[in-house]
Order: structure tokens, then C-alpha cells, then sequence
């Protein structure tokens, strides 16, 4: 929460996914790993480990909460709970191994799938300003009028950049938007649940998305430029992700002290944010 509130969804972040091309099920599979990772707590104890190599109080406090967090949730309750089955429960280890997998293990695998494939909607398109800056009205999703939208979890431009707004408050809000929607011609879909964006994305169904769902605030575009903008959206990467792994990650903390160093940023926290919001 902590960093992907910081940095939403941009480099840096444990959710970060724009080095993958999200109509590719090939690439989904490489989220899953990164998800998995996150998921687990390790994903993020290296990334607080890595962001805290300054001495930034706030990344030692929280690498050490999630380590104890890790550490109940790895070891502590599972001894408890099997300690429980074995001599109140009179279980076998067959019994033991059925039920951590389906309190434990499954539940584990499954919001893994489901958080990576839910991200492949919600961050589904990318566009980049004039200065190299993220577009937050196209990287992050909107969907009006769905039908399971009960405390606007279905609008996540909101969720990551006007988290003081409430659910109440959303269509006002919204009303403020719409010129900005109409500049940058913003991820805005009708009529359709998260899940099924998902899909359409990875199907790369954009003649049905441009026709029933899409909307043009700018109200300049036809049919077939809609279905080339999201298109072209949906498999942009803003590098590869070996680049992104095995380059730029590890030495993530490097690039912040540069703009530090350069007087652009003012400390490293201001550095990482701005790292995770421009190209």
C-alpha cells in the first residue's frame, strides 16, 4: 500500500507493469511472477531494503513491519494452526497438508492471478506528455455506470490520484475531469466490470471496446482512430522486461540520487516519485 500509493504503479513499484505488453497472455504470466512475488512479501522487503540504502526512516520502518508481518503470517500461525490439528484435531498429515492448502496456499495462488489479471484493466493503456511524464488520466482506468460499482472501486484514476475524493463525491468529481479527459482523450469505458476490460484487453477485442464502451470526451475521434489509439496504448512498454528487471531495477536507487545530486529533486523520496512518473 505504502509504495504503491507512493509511486502508483510506476517504475519502482511492486505492481509496476508497463515494461509488459498487456494484450500478451505471455506476458500476463511474467506479472503473475512479479504479483506472486508481492504477494509472498518479498517483493516489496527488497524494495524497501533497496529505497532505505539512504537511511530514510519511513522504508527501515516499514521493511521491519513487513518482516514481522511475514514472519506471523509464515511461521508463527501456521505452527499455531498445525500444532492445533495434530493434538486437539487427532489429524494425519494427509489432513494437515489438505487443510494449509486450501486456508493457506490457495487462497494465496488465487488473488495472485486475480490482482495481476484485475492490473492488466485497471493499468491497462500508457501515454507519455510532452516532457516525458506519465498521463495519469490514461495510465490508470475509469469505468462509469457499472453494474458492481458500489464504493467506486471501478474508478481508479480517483484511487490512486484524488484518494481524498469519496464514493459519494465521485460523479461531481468527475465533472471537474472532463476537460482534462477530452485533452489527453482519457481511459474512460462504459457499461462493463473490471474483470471483463481485463479480458477484452488480452482478446484485443477494440472494434467492441471503441464501439460500446470507449468514450471520447474529446469528441474528435472516429471508430478506427479509437481502435488504433487503445491498441497502441495497450502494447506500449516503456522498456523491455529484461531492461526493466535486470537494468534499471537494481540500480533504481542510483538513478534517484542522481536527480538528487542534480538539484532536479529536492530528496530521494521526491526522486522515486518522480522516477515512477516519468518516462
Amino acid at each position: 500500500m505504502f509504495l504503491h500509493h507512493h509511486l502508483n504503479g510506476g517504475k519502482g513499484d511492486t505492481f509496476y507493469q508497463f515494461d509488459l505488453d498487456r494484450t500478451s497472455l505471455n506476458d500476463l504470466f511474467l506479472f503473475l511472477f512479479r504479483i506472486f512475488d508481492h504477494m509472498i512479501g518479498t517483493g516489496s522487503l527488497r524494495a524497501f531494503k533497496i529505497l532505505g540504502q539512504d537511511g530514510s526512516r519511513i522504508f527501515a520502518e516499514n521493511h521491519d513491519i513487513l518482516w514481522r508481518g511475514m514472519f506471523w503470517y509464515w511461521v508463527t500461525v501456521p505452527t499455531f494452526i498445525i500444532s492445533v490439528l495434530v493434538f486437539a484435531g487427532n489429524c494425519g498429515v494427509g489432513q494437515i497438508a489438505w487443510f494449509m492448502w486450501f486456508v493457506y496456499l490457495q487462497p494465496l495462488f488465487g488473488m495472485t492471478f486475480f490482482l495481476a489479471f484485475m492490473n492488466f484493466a485497471l493499468h491497462g493503456f500508457v501515454e507519455f506528455g510532452p516532457e516525458n511524464e506519465h498521463i495519469a488520466c490514461v495510465n490508470s482506468t475509469l469505468i462509469v455506470e457499472g453494474e458492481d460499482d458500489s464504493f467506486g472501486e471501478d474508478d481508479h484514476m480517483a484511487h490512486h490520484y484524488y484518494g481524498n475524493v469519496t464514493h459519494r463525491d465521485l460523479p461531481k468529481h468527475h465533472e471537474t475531469q472532463k476537460e482534462e479527459w477530452a485533452r489527453h482523450v482519457g481511459s474512460v469505458f462504459r457499461c462493463l466490470a473490471i474483470p471483463e476490460l481485463a479480458a477484452l484487453i488480452l482478446l484485443q477485442k477494440w472494434e467492441l471496446l471503441a464501439e460500446k464502451h470507449f468514450i471520447d470526451h474529446s469528441g474528435k475521434l472516429s471508430k478506427c482512430e479509437i481502435v488504433a489509439l487503445l491498441k497502441e496504448r495497450a502494447v506500449r512498454k516503456e522498456m523491455s522486461y529484461e531492461e526493466y528487471e535486470f537494468e534499471y531495477l537494481p540500480k533504481f536507487r542510483d538513478h534517484a540520487m542522481a536527480l538528487v545530486s542534480s538539484g532536479k529533486c529536492a530528496n530521494v523520496m521526491a526522486a522515486y516519485k518522480y522516477l515512477a512518473h516519468h518516462k
